[in-house]
């Protein structure tokens, strides 16, 4: 059994001024722990608490920052929007468009 973890809040508390989902983690490279395995043999309440929570290395944390100040730092690349036509502000019909 890990002792030594943080649930994703946990995680996004230590962030302070940023704030991750599970699937940004992923994308980073941090996959979630395995909850079966860390709630084998905890007491019942307190596998009832982690059950389904995601749950990470709570020494993760600095290599979490880390991935985020990089990918931060990265330029971002925009695509092009596509082409949308608006409505004049002169057509009660809805029919017409610009």
């Amino acid at each position: 059994m890990q002792t030594n973890i943080i649930n994703l809040s946990q995680v996004n508390h230590a962030l302070a001024i940023a704030s991750v989902n599970a699937a940004q983690l992923a994308e980073l490279g941090f996959q979630p722990l395995d909850n079966r395995a860390i709630c084998e043999g905890l007491p019942p309440e307190q596998a009832r608490q982690l059950r389904n929570a995601k749950l990470y290395p709570a020494d993760s944390v600095p290599r979490i920052r880390q991935a985020l100040a990089t990918k931060l730092a990265q330029p971002i690349t925009t695509t092009a929007s596509p082409e949308f036509e608006r409505k004049r502000a002169d057509d009660t019909e809805g029919g017409d468009l610009d």
